[in-house]
């Protein structure tokens, strides 16, 4: 598409998550920014889910040449509310004047900006490094169990159930143990892909992750050999 409309002189806009909230796989960033430069296309990321990465190169991401223009959430990864753009000064200009969302709603209360921004502090700290890394070792007990597949990118993992009564009936049972893991159906996710979308957080206690392997193991296993649902 960005080859049909090279030397057009309509704008060309290339619209991603990095991180997909379904299947908590990555976009492939480098490949994406090699692409808008070669078309001068401006790149759009949505990075609300883009706690464990990726991480744009800095020496990519700046510079007049060309913009990427980065959206994220202040209410997961910072646990406090609003979001934000982050945009060269020409872009932010143009939405602090055209973008009927911000022009009007209100103002996030001031309790709320203080709130991420302290958040903020804590992620940039060795504190916020250590929970990073608490967080990436809850992901890779989940791959041992083979609840994920290997090196798997971040923290939203989903375990196919394939029939939607499957994955309905797992998660009665892992909120039967006192476990909330939300089934996901249909049109969420294309048919047959039924799932359990297991997400895990730094808060995690290493005893709670693996009280949910220990129950859902048996149930993904119960699964696959049609025995479920």
């Amino acid at each position: 598409m960005l080859r049909s409309a090279d030397g057009a002189a309509t704008p060309k806009l290339v619209v991603t998550d990095t991180v997909f909230s379904m299947d908590g796989d990555v976009a492939p960033i480098d490949e994406l920014l090699n692409l808008c430069e070669r078309y001068d296309a401006l790149l759009i990321l949505d990075e609300a889910h883009a706690v464990l990465g990726p991480h744009l190169p800095e020496t990519r991401t700046s510079g007049a040449r060309w913009n990427v223009v980065r959206v994220g959430t202040l209410s997961k990864t910072l646990g406090a509310l609003g979001g934000f753009v982050a945009a060269s000064h020409d872009v932010v200009d143009l939405l602090v004047n055209r973008a009927r969302s911000y022009i009007f709603s209100t103002a996030l209360p001031p309790a709320d900006a203080a709130a991420a921004l302290a958040a903020l502090e804590v992620v940039r700290s060795a504190e916020g490094q250590a929970l990073t890394n608490r967080l990436a070792a809850h992901v890779e007990r989940l791959s041992c169990a083979g609840l994920a597949t290997p090196g798997h990118p971040s923290p939203i993992v989903p375990v196919i159930f394939g029939r939607e009564q499957a994955a309905l009936s797992a998660s009665a049972a892992l909120l039967a143990e006192g476990i909330w893991v939300p089934a996901i159906r249909p049109p969420t996710v294309p048919p047959d892909t039924s799932r359990l979308r297991v997400t895990v957080s730094a808060a995690h206690r290493d005893e709670d992750v693996g009280r949910l392997i220990e129950a859902l193991v048996p149930l993904y296993a119960a699964a696959r050999a049609g025995a479920l649902g």
